[in-house]
């Protein structure tokens, strides 16, 4: 029985060991810091979003001030979060679906891919024509180029798979040249 005792003993000691290691390695007791905190210090920035026009002949761009971020997918996830907001001022239009939103954004730095996963709303509430299709990766498209010079294409994802195109007209099965788009 002291046997058991004593082996019970020692892997406490040796967890309660492991467990302050741990936390002395890991800085102790400080507080971790959150994007929105770094975010906070690093200030804004201007942007430009690209909006198409009412009238299907090209684009109106509106400038505004978004937060910055040390990482870079924060920060688009941001950006096209004002677009998905659509215009303020007056001349553009809002291009996307009711209900489009991106859920996650991720930058390949190797190959300058930025990977974009919408909801299913992007592609189950398009307008169908070309028109809706041009304008909708036209707004998106000019906004990313000119916004993150980084990035040299996007593709576009909807809830994590790839999609052929949003409403038949554009092959969306590779990326997007954003050099294209301008």
């Amino acid at each position: 029985m002291k046997w058991l005792v004593g082996i019970v003993v020692i892997a406490l000691l040796a967890v309660g060991g492991w467990f302050a290691f741990t936390q002395w390695f890991a800085g102790g007791d400080e507080e971790p810091v959150t994007d929105l905190e770094v975010a906070e210090e690093l200030g804004t920035r201007a942007v430009t979003l690209y909006f198409a026009r009412a009238d299907a002949s090209g684009f109106v761009s509106e400038t505004r001030s978004v937060p910055t971020s040390v990482h870079r997918e924060s920060e688009v996830e941001t950006v096209l979060a004002e677009l998905l907001r659509g215009p303020q001022e007056s001349g553009g239009i809002d291009a996307f679906p009711k209900g489009t939103r991106l859920t996650h954004a991720f930058f390949d730095e190797v190959l300058r891919i930025l990977y974009l996963d919408f909801n299913g709303a992007l592609v189950t509430g398009i307008e169908p024509g070309s028109a809706s299709e041009l304008a909708v990766l036209g707004s998106l498209l000019r906004t990313i180029a000119l916004g993150f010079p980084e990035v040299e294409s996007v593709q576009l994802l909807v809830s994590g798979r790839e999609v052929e195109t949003l409403s038949g007209h554009i092959d969306l099965t590779r990326p997007l040249r954003t050099r294209d788009w301008l």
